[in-house]
């Protein structure tokens, strides 16, 4: 018996493990995309509250998820990950046509149950040639297009189908007509996706951003049990060891736990929301991406209990008044300098006395209440003397707010260090 020869390995005499990266372990990055996974759940479930089709999310069952119509029949979705430096999935792939089988068997066990599948991935789907493009050959089968051409990869991929199933050849085509492709976000952008999803829910409008952080933190780690083989409630396994139920009872039991409903999943959301967050966004360690600017503005205005949808408004006339002020520049920029000037001047002094007035500094109102009392003082200056800030609209005004919040000037709490 030949020896194998021994794998040549790094030695590092000077520095530990906890300096070197471990390439060979894959752990970590299994893990990155099973929190995708995971985080599309949850996106699903806040997607769940505006719509009308279904009320049921099943997780790990059968299907990365399933999908349950309110008439009883099903989506499977499975959900795949791939690097964005390697080539677009295609007809001919092992994990593709991995998909195609177990569509097809869950479509011949549950016969008449799915009314489509899905396959959601970070990457896209190779377009490049017909003859491994995914979406063509659904299109073909869809449009009755012959797709058993003697030596073509569909006849190879169908028989190898039918082969590995059980099943006929025009079984195998109408699962696969069945199958609906989509490219979400990358993989590190879908925390951003579940923010925005939070943002958009008609159930947390108002809410804060750390609050709105918080709840998706819970969402995850709710997507995360009902994705793992656990049981919430011990009875069905004590009345089982007690002899006093069957093994079908702890089953049920378990696919209860993989279930998210619909009214369930309201009725939580509700609970949540009125709960005081336990971290702030000066709190947080920060996931979210955006520029140092955007950070301390969200960060000082969440302290204030500014809800979420304020800020975003804020945000935007922020850009609006310097492009605004771009546009002075352009045409004169001495002239320029005193304009902003002027308005940057009248408007930090408008929010200092409003601060001061309020007693922000003390913690006597909120900053919520501060900015009802700014945008009414803009309102009436602009209303009583309409010069006092030059060409801007009462929205650049606000946006000049935004510019003096991100540079310390104007704050919305007592003050605090930003980490």
């Amino acid at each position: 018996m030949k020896a194998l020869k021994p794998e040549l390995v790094n030695s590092y005499k000077n520095i530990g493990p906890d300096s070197v990266v471990d390439s060979k372990d894959p752990g970590d990055d299994v893990l990155r995309r099973f929190r995708y996974q995971i985080t599309y759940t949850g996106i699903l479930c806040l997607k769940m509250i505006n719509q009308i089709e279904f009320e049921e999310l099943f997780c790990e069952h059968h299907e990365d998820l399933l999908v349950k119509y309110k008439d009883g029949t099903y989506t499977g979705i499975q959900i795949k990950t791939k690097e964005l430096n390697l080539p677009p999935f295609k007809i001919d792939d092992d994990s593709i046509i991995k998909s195609f089988k177990r569509f097809i068997i869950l479509d011949m066990t549950f016969p008449g149950k799915f009314r489509t599948f899905s396959i959601v991935s970070n990457h896209g789907f190779d377009q490049s040639k017909p003859h491994l493009c995914i979406n063509t050959l659904i299109e073909n089968i869809k449009q009755g297009n012959d797709v058993l051409k003697p030596r073509s990869k569909t006849l190879t991929l169908i028989k190898g189908l039918c082969k590995d199933t059980g099943c006929d050849e025009e079984h195998a085509k109408n699962v696969i007509a069945k199958i609906r492709l989509r490219t979400f976000c990358g993989l590190d952008d879908i925390n951003m996706k579940l923010h925005n999803e939070l943002k958009n829910c008609k159930i947390l409008k108002g809410l804060t951003e750390s609050k709105l952080l918080e709840i998706g933190d819970l969402i995850i780690a709710k997507c995360f049990h009902a994705s793992s083989l656990t049981i919430s409630d011990d009875d069905p396994i004590i009345s089982y060891i007690s002899g006093k139920s069957e093994l079908a009872d702890i089953a049920a039991q378990i696919i209860t736990d993989k279930c998210i409903k619909l009214r369930d999943f309201q009725s939580w959301l509700e609970s949540e929301k009125i709960t005081p967050a336990v971290l702030l966004l000066k709190d947080r360690e920060h996931k979210i991406n955006s520029t140092d600017g955007y950070r301390r503005l969200e960060i000082k205005m969440d302290a204030g209990e500014i809800d979420a949808d304020n800020i975003s408004i804020i945000k935007d006339f922020k850009f609006a008044f310097e492009q605004h002020s771009l546009a002075w520049m352009y045409k004169d920029s001495e002239d320029a300098d005193l304009k902003y000037s002027q308005i940057m001047s009248v408007t930090q002094n408008l929010c200092k006395e409003i601060y001061d007035e309020k007693k922000i500094g003390q913690g006597e109102k909120t900053g919520q209440e501060m900015l009802i009392a700014v945008r009414r003082e803009i309102k009436n200056r602009k209303a009583n003397d309409p010069k006092i800030f030059l060409d801007c609209t009462y929205e650049h005004i606000i946006g000049a707010v935004g510019v003096l919040t991100e540079s310390c000037k104007v704050w919305w709490t007592p003050k605090f260090d930003i980490k």
